[in-house]
Parts: structure tokens; sequence; C-alpha cells
């Protein structure tokens, strides 16, 4: 089993990725780590990778300077949980009839299957950010479901027929509790076969979380205005340039020509959470790369990078998201 990237513009770049039968971790505990990285003419990518039976989660941190795209092609089915939280996203467009395009975009998800990987795919342009692939086997998710995928509708009617799919036939918005439950996977203190159950047990939150939102909102959520939907991503754009600093509603508002109302109800639907919410996840996940990134020597220095001007408010707001101190991050001597 295996996928095949190839790119004319990027040789070096061209790369095989073997998969074992069924995704077996071979491994002792059920786990297996890794880290990659790959560094390459304005491409620099950084990969951390746990396998489980059935599961291939990816966590990346991505910089490139300019989008490229690989040709991709694999001999099994490919079914993915793929979420896209502060990279610019990527497009994959099959070659084959009748298979639909998969468009991911900053702060979306999705969840996708097709019976083979054939086309080109390509990864925008991004000044720097973090995406997650998690890769199931068909056998995994038939175990979730007790093998009635037929609980999926549609969406699980075509993966037991083979034919392409994507839930809710788009890419929606991640939640807070999605972060968070990505946050506590890649952040698992466990070790061997316990880590194993906790990544097992959080991936399969992560899926239910998944299934509910598209499925409770592809019936009872209207569809925003494509004009709507331009003018809450230049907000939430606005808000991720000024995080220390963040723009008041009205601001917002006056900037891009939608009325209060409309700004707060559209970006709660669109991305899942209040502008306030936002706003303190995204300050939360930045702080939480520069705990980890060894350049800094306090909680203050990181909380005033993020826009807390008291080093407690920040303590207390990161404990609340994560369920653990700042202080646990930073790297000793």
């Amino acid at each position: 089993m295996k996928i095949v990237f190839s790119s004319d513009a990027i040789r070096e770049h061209n790369f095989v990725k073997e998969y074992s039968e069924g995704f077996k971790a071979g491994s002792s505990t059920g786990i297996r780590e890794v880290t990659t990285e790959f560094r390459y003419a304005g491409i620099h990518s950084q990969a951390q990778r746990f396998s489980i039976d059935g599961v291939i989660a990816g966590f990346f941190q991505s910089r490139h300077d300019f989008s490229f795209t690989h040709y991709v092609e694999s001999d099994f089915p490919y079914l993915q949980m793929h979420f896209e939280l502060t990279t610019q996203g990527c497009l994959y467009q099959p070659k084959g009839d009748f298979e639909p395009h998969t468009l991911i975009t900053k702060g979306q998800h999705a969840l996708l299957f097709y019976p083979a990987l054939k086309g080109p795919l390509t990864y925008l342009k991004t000044p720097g950010g973090s995406s997650v692939e998690i890769e199931l086997s068909l056998d995994f998710l038939r175990k979730i479901f007790n093998n009635d995928l037929e609980q999926l509708g549609t969406f699980g009617r075509r993966l037991e027929q083979a034919q392409p799919a994507l839930l809710g036939q788009q890419s929606y918005p991640i939640t807070p509790r999605m972060i968070q439950v990505l946050s506590e996977i890649r952040n698992c203190q466990y070790v061997g076969s316990l880590k194993r159950m906790f990544v097992e047990a959080k991936i399969v939150e992560l899926l239910t979380l998944q299934i509910d939102q598209i499925l409770s909102a592809r019936d009872t959520q209207p569809i925003l205005k494509k004009k709507t939907q331009d003018k809450l991503q230049e907000v939430r754009t606005l808000l991720l340039t000024h995080l220390d600093t963040p723009c008041s509603i009205e601001t917002l508002s006056k900037t891009v020509g939608i009325n209060r109302t409309n700004l707060q109800e559209g970006f709660k639907q669109l991305f899942g959470t209040t502008i306030f919410g936002y706003i303190t996840d995204q300050r939360m996940e930045r702080a939480q790369e520069f705990l980890t990134s060894g350049r800094y020597e306090t909680i203050a220095e990181v909380a005033a990078l993020v826009g807390y001007k008291n080093p407690q408010h920040f303590t207390a707001a990161f404990k609340r998201k994560f369920g653990y101190l700042p202080k646990q991050l930073l790297k000793s001597d």
C-alpha cells in the first residue's frame, strides 16, 4: 500500500509514502511516533505522526513562500479527517469522472473519501501555520459504527460502494472543542499503551464532533451568501494580524461593511465560535507555540506577545483552554 507524490517543479520533494496493511502500528505498545522535517527552496515543513492500528495522525507545521502542486496517486481507498488550523489551505482535484474536488481553507475541516487518489494536490502559499491530517482505515471506521456505515447516510453508503464522498459536500469551521482535542492529542503526556488508549479515544471523540457538526449544520443552518463569507474571512484575517491589540466590534463592522448583528451571528455560524472566543483561542494557540519554541524564558514574555498585560490572567486563560499551566511547556536548561 502506498501513495506516490510527484512534482515536475520540485523534484527534490518527490517521495513515496508506504503504508502497512490496515495501517498496523507495528509496535508492542500499539503506538508508534515519528518526527520528520523537510526544508528546500522556500519550503519548510515539520511533521509529527502518531500511528495506532487503523489510524495515522499527522500534525504539520509548514511554511512555503509559494503555492505548489504534487500529483498524488494511491493504490488503496483513502479516508481522511483534515483540519487546516492556521495554514492557508489545500485543494485536491481528482482526475476521475464525477469525483468531487476538495478545497479546505484556513480554519476549516472536512471528512473525505476517495476509492483511490489520482490527481493534483495543491498547497496554497502560507507564511507559516499548522494543519492536521488523520488517515483512517475503513476497518477502523466500521469498528466504530459496529459494521453499520448506513448510520452515516449517503456518505456511509458511498464508502461501502467504493464511491468518492465528502461529508456535507463541503468543508466546515473548526470549533474550539476540536482545537482543544487536537492539542490534547499532540501534547499527551502518557506513554506506551496508555498513550495508545488516549490517542484512540480522542480521535474517536474528534470524529464524533466532526460528524455531529456537519450533519446538524447541513439540516439547520441557513447558507451564508458568498459575499458575506468573504467579508467574514476578511474579519478573521484582521483578528489574526492584530491578536495583541484586537479591533473592536464596531471597528470591524465599519472596516468590512457589515452591520454588528450580522457580523457577530455570521462569524459564529461560519467559524463555530464568537469573535471574542476566536481571539482567545488563537492567542492560546500562538502562546503554546511560543512556549515550546525554546526562545522565551518567562511566562510574562509570552503573555505580552499575545496581548496579555497581566501574566496571571494569561495563565488562567491558558489553563482553562489546555488543562495545564503554561510553565509546564517552558524549556529549562
